[in-house]
C-alpha cells in the first residue's frame, strides 16, 4: 500500500516539476516523508498523501525538499576557464560597456550565479544576474549569500578560488556583503512549465545538472524555449559536461548549434 502511494507523490513531483527522481533521489524523498508525518502526527503515507493534496503551503515545502540542490563554487571549472579566456573578452567587444545578461537557470543555493558574477566583475565587466530555482527555500539562501566551506572544493574549481578568499573567514565560511547580493536577482521559476517566462535577451544561460531529470519530450520544450525567448543571437547556453551527449539534433532547435573548445561543449545561438 504504502509503495502504491509513495509511487503517486512521485507522480505528483513528475507532474508539477518535469523532474523524474532517480532512485537515488527516491530516498531522500521518503526520509522528508516520514520526517513530516512524524512532524505533523500523521500516521501513514496515505495521510500524508491526502494533507499533500490538499494544503497549498506543504506542497510547495515537500517540493523544497523533494529536489536536489548539491552545488559549489566554480563547478566544471574548464568552462569557467573558456568564459575567462573567450567568451568574456569576446562579449567585452560585442557590447561595447554595456552589462553581459547571465541566467543560472537551476540555480539551487546560488554558488553557480555567484562564480560567474565574480568571474565577470574580476575582469571589470558589468552584469545583470538572474537566478532561478523551483526551489524558494534554496533562492532565500542565495539572497543571504553565507556559505560553509562545503561550498568549496579542494580539486574542482580551485583555479578560482582566489577570487572567493576576500569573503572567506578563519573558518573558510563565505559571507558575501550586501554589495555583491543585491547584484543578484532572484527569481522562482518552475522550467517545466509552459506559462514559465524566462528571462529575454540573454547573453550567457547556464542550465546545468537538469537535463538528467527530465524526459526526452521535456527537455526539447526547455531548450525550444530557452532558444525562442530567451538567449539572445550569438548567446551562449551551458549544461554540465555529462549532460551534453542527451542533447543531440533529434531534440536540439535549428537555431541551436553545439560547438567545442577543446574538450569542452556548449551550444550557441546562432545569428
Amino acid at each position: 500500500m504504502d509503495e502504491t502511494i509513495f509511487n503517486n507523490i512521485i507522480a505528483l513531483v513528475t507532474k508539477h516539476t518535469g523532474i523524474i527522481p532517480r532512485e537515488s533521489h527516491k530516498t531522500g524523498i521518503k526520509n522528508f516523508i516520514e520526517k513530516r508525518c512524524k512532524e505533523l502526527n500523521l500516521s501513514s503515507m496515505l495521510d500524508y498523501y491526502n494533507y499533500l493534496n490538499n494544503t497549498p503551503n506543504e506542497f510547495c515545502s515537500f517540493l523544497n525538499g523533494a529536489t536536489v540542490n548539491e552545488t559549489y563554487f566554480f563547478r566544471e571549472e574548464t568552462q569557467f576557464s573558456l568564459l575567462k579566456e573567450k567568451i568574456f573578452p569576446e562579449l567585452r567587444i560585442a557590447l561595447k560597456g554595456e552589462p553581459i545578461r547571465m541566467w543560472s537557470a537551476a540555480a539551487s543555493s546560488g554558488e553557480e550565479i555567484y562564480s560567474m558574477y565574480l568571474l565577470a566583475t574580476s575582469m571589470g565587466l558589468k552584469t545583470h544576474c538572474i537566478a532561478s530555482d523551483i526551489n524558494t527555500a534554496v533562492l532565500e539562501k542565495c539572497a543571504k549569500g553565507e556559505y560553509t566551506a562545503n561550498s568549496v572544493r579542494t580539486v574542482d574549481g580551485a583555479k578560482f578560488k582566489n577570487l572567493l578568499a576576500p569573503y572567506q573567514n578563519a573558518e573558510k565560511t563565505i559571507v558575501f556583503p550586501e554589495s555583491i547580493t543585491s547584484k543578484i536577482e532572484r527569481k522562482q521559476i518552475n522550467l517545466s512549465k509552459r506559462e514559465a517566462v524566462f528571462p529575454a535577451n540573454t547573453h550567457i544561460v547556464f542550465v546545468r545538472n537538469v537535463f538528467i531529470y527530465f524526459t526526452l519530450d521535456m527537455r526539447k520544450s526547455i531548450l525550444e524555449k530557452i532558444a525562442d525567448t530567451c538567449l539572445v543571437p550569438g548567446g551562449y547556453l551551458f549544461v554540465s559536461m555529462s549532460e551534453t551527449a542527451l542533447l543531440d539534433r533529434s531534440i536540439l532547435p535549428k537555431s541551436l548549434e553545439k560547438c567545442s573548445d577543446g574538450k569542452i561543449y556548449y551550444f550557441r545561438k546562432t545569428k
